[in-house]
């Protein structure tokens, strides 16, 4: 656990690059059309991408083109603001940015999203009690027990069985919303 802790302050100090250099001089020599696309389509805001890239890539001697970044950005962006994206954004347990999404589309981005946090946040609930039913069946095994202290553990694991299924039904109902398109 320690080491992790060191792992990730010295990332931190070290400010961990947007590029690596090979990308850095694979762009210069290409396009900075692929890598605009791409941070687009994975919801970085362009302006705080570009420094980054900017930094990354300058001791180098390479900038980034931000016309040719803007345009592969501009066509990613769109396709991270469909229903569909945005929804997987929202099954991943984040909020997205919204706010980079074009011509008002950052409400309909937002709508998905929450469709997936739910859904995302009704298998954590669900993976949680599970694991709860599992220890209080773990528990009941033990020979020590007596009749009071079964009785009270099979009573509990009744009561989280009863949320588990309460769980699945909310599950299945917001697995089958459509996605809100207009």
């Amino acid at each position: 656990m320690q080491l992790w802790l060191v792992v990730l302050i010295l990332m931190s100090l070290s400010g961990c690059a947007s590029l690596s250099e090979r990308e850095c001089l694979e762009a210069d020599a290409t396009s900075w059309e692929r890598i605009g696309y791409e941070d687009g389509f994975n919801g970085y805001h362009p302006d705080r991408r570009l420094n980054q890239h900017s930094e990354a890539c300058g001791e180098l001697g390479v900038l980034p083109q931000r016309e040719t970044y803007m345009a592969g950005w501009s066509r990613g962006v769109r396709e991270y603001c469909l229903p569909e994206r945005a929804y997987q954004v929202g099954l991943s347990g984040s909020r997205g940015n919204p706010g980079i999404c074009p011509d008002g589309t950052d409400f309909l981005f937002r709508e998905n999203v929450e469709l997936g946090l739910l859904i995302h946040e009704l298998r954590r609930e669900m993976d949680s009690v599970y694991h709860e039913i599992e220890d209080l069946e773990r528990k009941l095994d033990d020979s020590k027990l007596d009749k009071r202290a079964r009785r009270d553990l099979r009573d509990r694991i009744r009561y989280r069985d009863d949320q588990l299924s309460d769980l699945r039904w909310r599950l299945m109902e917001a697995q089958s919303a459509p996605l809100i398109r207009f």
